[in-house]
């Protein structure tokens, strides 16, 4: 029994030993351009930008902001545990997540904030697929969906006050 514990310790140390030296790793500096490559070696896309503690990666069919940590370095510049088609599958995902979560939120009766939550420029009164109409200053105003975003104090228009009062009068 006593030899079985012994072992059992002994692997928990082992298994442990990667983790603690990934921890103890330094984070890879990550430069517009660079190539980011996959476990397998393949190429997963390139770095695009880099600022605000965001690394971003375009696949060439989507673009992912990622931790820095998130890379090593590999023989010819970045590497990551995805590949391209793991990597653009979660971004499909992570959109299709997020429209859906908005088309939730998107109901008749909603007020509408503007995307700094200064002001509320109307109430949703219709949705469609493409279209939400809501009503502010007893007009119908309809705008497409991907106007709106849902913020956790409520649904907003990605639009200041005075732009949309400017993107108003310019359809008047």
């Amino acid at each position: 029994m006593k030899n079985f514990l012994t072992l059992l310790a002994g692997t928990a140390l082992l298994a442990a030993t990667p983790a603690l030296a990934q921890d103890a790793a330094p984070v890879v500096q990550a430069e517009v351009g660079m190539k980011v490559f996959g476990p397998n070696g393949g190429e997963v896309g390139t770095v695009d930008s880099v600022s605000d503690g965001a690394v971003v990666v375009d696949t060439g069919k989507n673009k992912a902001a990622l931790a820095p940590n998130a890379f090593g370095k590999a023989e010819n510049g970045l590497s990551i545990m995805m590949t391209q088609a793991d990597l653009d599958a979660a971004i499909d995902k992570a959109n299709a997540d997020a429209k859906a979560q908005l088309l939730a939120a998107l109901t008749p009766g909603t007020e509408v904030k503007t995307v700094n939550g200064a002001a509320v420029i109307g109430t949703i009164q219709e949705v469609d697929a493409e279209y939400v109409t809501i009503e502010h200053d007893g007009q119908p105003v309809k705008l497409p969906v991907d106007a709106f975003m849902d913020k956790p104090d409520g649904v907003a228009i990605t639009m200041t006050e005075d732009q949309f009062n400017a993107a108003l009068t310019g359809t008047q």
